[in-house]
């Protein structure tokens, strides 16, 4: 099919080759319910065809639509019927960041709760576009949800072109931590690197869906852009297989990801670095 986005067409696709056309299961993700805890959705869009709904808003100055947008394109690179990776799964926003971005340790550990008390544990999944500093009381939670409710959490590596080790959620053993690369298989300067990111996906330049309107669209860079490309591999995955447990499925992710391909242009040491692309196996 022609594709709307390059990053669709990369993931599917192990040699960069084309980026005009990509290959997809119309399927992909059925039954499965993704978490997007940001700034909210626009849950109206075209793009979502009635799969996405509004679940919590924990940001208490603003409605619990999304006013930054920065939400909207994240849920749409995980599920939209154009813009999306699974392109059947349901979204449900959990609104913990205003529209700038910014949100609390609080609301996030709420946000997360929230999760665990209404998600069906094996059919749901968490995408965190978000990268902060360390925090325990965010470790806590996270693991729990990861190990005690089998929850996969999906977690961007963060923007700050260093060791996304430093930093939460991207440090936290129970996540999965996704980098960004750019069309020419580059990670881009701005992607955190280092041992704590199992993998990277496209993250520069992504078209996705936004708000205003049903039909708005932005192209927007950052390794929250990378994160919901690997989330919507995961809702597929878990449409068509069972995992005992989310470390069996974060396995699977790396285990078919394009391996030794990609070009770091850090400053950073990265001897520690994975060397893995993100890849779609639609033929499951």
């Amino acid at each position: 099919s022609p594709s709307p986005d390059w990053g669709l067409s990369r993931i599917s696709q192990r040699l960069s080759g084309t980026f005009d056309s990509y290959t997809y299961e119309a399927t992909a993700g059925s039954g499965i319910t993704v978490y997007v805890l940001d700034t909210g959705v626009n849950t109206e869009h075209s793009d979502f065809d009635n799969r996405a709904s509004l679940s919590i808003n924990l940001v208490h100055n603003e409605p619990e639509t999304d006013m930054g947008g920065h939400g909207t394109h994240v849920a749409g690179k995980i599920a939209g019927k154009t813009y999306g990776v699974a392109k059947s799964a349901r979204i449900r926003s959990v609104k913990i960041l205003g529209q700038s971005g910014d949100g609390t340790t609080a609301s996030l550990v709420k946000g997360i709760s929230h999760v665990i008390e209404t998600a069906e544990p094996g059919k749901s999944v968490i995408n965190l576009s978000l990268s902060g500093p360390k925090s325990r009381m965010i470790d806590e939670v996270l693991s729990k949800a990861a190990r005690d409710y089998n929850i996969p959490i999906f977690v961007s590596a963060g923007n700050a072109g260093t060791d996304a080790c430093y930093f939460s959620p991207s440090s936290n053993q129970d996540v999965f931590v996704v980098g960004a690369t750019n069309i020419n298989d580059e990670v881009p300067l701005f992607s955190n690197v280092g041992q704590c990111v199992h993998l990277y996906a496209p993250g520069s330049n992504i078209k996705s869906t936004w708000i205003g309107s049903s039909t708005a669209i932005q192209s927007l860079d950052g390794t929250s852009m990378a994160c919901p490309h690997v989330t919507g591999i995961a809702a597929s995955l878990l449409s068509t297989k069972n995992y005992r447990n989310v470390h069996e499925l974060y396995d699977e992710i790396r285990s078919i990801a394009t391996k030794d391909l990609l070009k770091f242009k850090t400053v950073v040491h990265i001897s520690q670095s994975h060397n893995l692309l993100a890849y779609a196996p639609y033929y499951l």
